[in-house]
């Protein structure tokens, strides 16, 4: 135990230390995260490298655990390629973003690679049912799928100061037990290692933040939350540990599974960015960001107990850890989306697929726009085309309607650019929702022609 209290201490010391020294380098002019959506709400650019300091904590007790467990650095060298890869994704898009196409992309050749290096889901079995389900070819899906889900699961909630952390901190603290219980005492120190990292972290991430995490933090925290959940299944008893690992992750896979079904239902790219995650919806009803924070702590707190008295009770529980989450779903569709009846469902539904078509529209604009700033010559050749787009999709002159809506959309950290919309053609949030499809191909041309 005094192992695992000095594994906490180490990845504390580490992150605490470091992350000012990261601090002072990003605000040297390297990965500033700038208020460049209207969703971003900082007034001065907040440096996104906070994954540097978790990734030197994390491999340092990877380095430690080597030293005091020399036979069992065959079984962690996966864990340590596969952060350091993950990482280094996370962190090559913090600095030039690649895309959501080339990060899958990077992200499923780690996971495989991983896979091929010895960390895998082989068999399944139900927490407290005799003999178990071997997956075979089915294998090298499920791990691949699992390794990609959890961190982009952890990058999607990552929006509001504190909360990918906290939550982190909680599940890392959740796996940590689980390896004591397991008498996998490697799997508790790297946990805990995590652990401190990430509480030395919250330190300059706690509302006003100082720094965010970035892709490349949430994407290390995403994949050590999911190889520790493998790491510590022993043989014919993994599904009790994935059990523990989704319980505990109640709260960010509902918020993501809500997005990515209103985003589809929309017609936006899946990972198109949004402010209508859980923390946003509370912030919307007034709660301040430290009431949000806890909250949701709490609510990580519980389900993480529901998921260790799975392994406590040698499965028991299960139905009660299940049944939760679906009452935290009907809670969340009845007060963030506002849906009381099946009436409100049908309702919101039509609404929606019926703007279906309004966004597809404004996106392959968006795309057609974007092919026209490479291939025009002069700015002036540009903008009269962005002009009559902007007309096609719906937008006005000002004054040209006699109710519009001022839609403000922000780029690069510059002055918001504005656009006017009829009020009778859509509501407010449905014309910005229009409006950020274009904002990257806006802050493209305004780049390249200097305006």
């Amino acid at each position: 135990m005094i192992y695992t209290l000095l594994f906490f201490v180490l990845g504390f010391v580490i992150s605490v230390f470091c992350t000012p020294w990261v601090i002072r380098l990003a605000h040297r002019g390297i990965g500033l995260d700038y208020a460049h959506e209207s969703r971003k709400k900082q007034a001065v650019p907040i440096p996104r490298l906070g994954g540097m300091p978790l990734m030197l904590a994390v491999s340092t007790g990877l380095l430690v655990i080597f030293a005091l467990r020399p036979s069992s650095a065959t079984n962690w060298f996966p864990v340590l390629v596969g952060s350091l890869l993950m990482y280094g994704l996370g962190l090559w898009d913090d600095l030039s973003p690649l895309g959501a196409k080339k990060k899958l992309f990077g992200q499923i050749f780690t996971a495989g690679l991983v896979y091929y290096l010895g960390l895998s889901i082989d068999k399944f079995s139900y927490p407290g049912a005799t003999g178990s389900i071997d997956l075979g070819a089915w294998s090298l899906p499920v791990t691949v799928f699992w390794l990609i889900a959890v961190p982009n699961i952890v990058n999607l909630i990552d929006g509001f100061d504190g909360l990918a952390g906290g939550l982190g901190l909680c599940m890392s603290v959740t796996l940590g037990i689980v390896g004591i219980h397991n008498a996998q005492l490697a799997v508790a120190w790297y946990a805990f290692t995590l652990a401190g990292a990430l509480l030395g972290f919250l330190v300059f991430n706690f509302p006003p933040a100082k720094i965010y995490l970035g892709d490349g933090g949430a994407y290390l925290i995403g994949f050590t939350i999911a190889a520790l959940s493998l790491t510590s299944s022993n043989k014919g008893s993994v599904a009790k540990v994935l059990f523990v690992t989704l319980i505990a992750l109640g709260v960010p896979i509902l918020d993501t599974m809500f997005a990515m079904l209103r985003r589809g239902l929309r017609g936006y790219p899946l990972f198109h960015a949004d402010d209508e995650h859980f923390h946003h919806r509370l912030e919307k009803f007034g709660f301040s960001k430290t009431r949000i924070l806890f909250g949701l702590y709490g609510i990580c707190l519980v389900l993480s107990l529901f998921g260790l008295s799975i392994i406590w009770s040698q499965g028991g529980t299960l139905p009660i850890g299940i049944g939760v989450l679906f009452l935290l779903a009907l809670l969340a569709l009845r007060y963030f989306h506002f849906l009381k009846s099946w009436d409100d469902v049908q309702r919101k539904l039509s609404r929606v697929l019926g703007r279906r078509s309004v966004v597809q529209y404004a996106l392959l604009q968006a795309q057609v726009l974007d092919l026209e700033a490479e291939r025009c010559k002069t700015a002036q050749e540009f903008w009269a085309i962005f002009e009559h787009t902007m007309r096609r999709v719906g937008f006005v002159e000002q004054g040209e309607s006699d109710a519009e809506y001022a839609i403000e959309v922000k780029y690069n950290g510059s002055k918001p650019w504005t656009l006017h919309a009829p009020q009778h053609k859509g509501t407010e949030v449905e014309w910005q929702r229009i409006a950020e499809c274009f904002r990257p191909v806006y802050a493209k041309a305004t780049q390249k022609w200097r305006v």
